[in-house]
């Protein structure tokens, strides 16, 4: 035999169901839904979902304030770049850039700075500046790493530029091997400017028509040195 408490209790549950089947019978005849209906709805713009806040049996209510969903148009994106301190004058708005990506390495994009961000990061000492350009065939990806190389004026310097993979670096200093007019090999120091990821860019050290060795330099390095 069930105890008075357990009785009561058994009462109060029912009660609560009945006063919840009401309430959903009330919001179907509001919204005229009946049984398995489906309630429609409809993006103001084209584009892919890149947020969704609605999960499976989850009810929506009028004064709910987060979005169900976020459309993003990918055709054309924003790419936000870290400019280092050292190259804040050389960047400005209009610059043309090249854009490479790890996701497609042989393919470079191509765009222009639309705004520069003229404070400069606590921690990291860089200024962002926000790129634009057209995203055909979708290809760039919300989240997606990329190099940026801008274009910008030198006041007519210019300097040597070789592959990063020619750089030998030992005891603080750089160095390359050069090979000379009668096919000798000769290790010289040189001054970078500026590397990046695949080459690089010579202050001194490196005349016009020098041609640099790009293939196993480090072995060839230090066979010369031990000589």
């Amino acid at each position: 035999m069930a105890s008075d408490k357990d009785m009561l209790q058994a009462k109060q549950e029912l009660t609560s169901a009945e006063a919840e089947e009401r309430r959903i019978k009330e919001v179907f005849s509001i919204y005229n839904f009946s049984g398995n209906a489906y309630y429609q709805l409809k993006s103001p713009v084209s584009g892919f979902i890149v947020e969704k806040q609605i999960s499976r049996d989850m009810q929506l209510r009028p004064d709910q304030s987060e979005e169900l969903f976020t459309i993003s148009g990918l055709s054309d994106v924003w790419v936000m770049a870290d400019v280092y301190e050292s190259d804040i004058s050389k960047v400005s708005e209009g610059a043309s850039v090249r854009i490479s990506t790890l996701a497609y390495p042989d393919k470079m994009f191509a765009g222009t700075i639309d705004k520069v961000y003229h404070l400069l990061n606590s921690e990291s000492k860089t200024m962002n500046v926000r790129i634009k350009l057209k995203n055909e065939e979708y290809l760039l990806k919300p989240g997606m790493f990329t190099n940026v190389s801008v274009k910008c004026k030198a006041d007519g310097t210019s300097m040597p530029r070789i592959d990063s993979h020619a750089l030998v670096f030992e005891g603080g200093k750089n160095y390359v091997v050069v090979v000379e007019p009668d096919q000798r090999l000769q290790v010289k120091e040189v001054d970078v400017y500026k590397q990046l990821s695949k080459e690089c860019y010579i202050r001194s050290g490196l005349s016009e028509g020098d041609r640099v060795l790009n293939n196993n330099v480090l072995l060839v390095y230090n066979a010369l040195n031990a000589d």
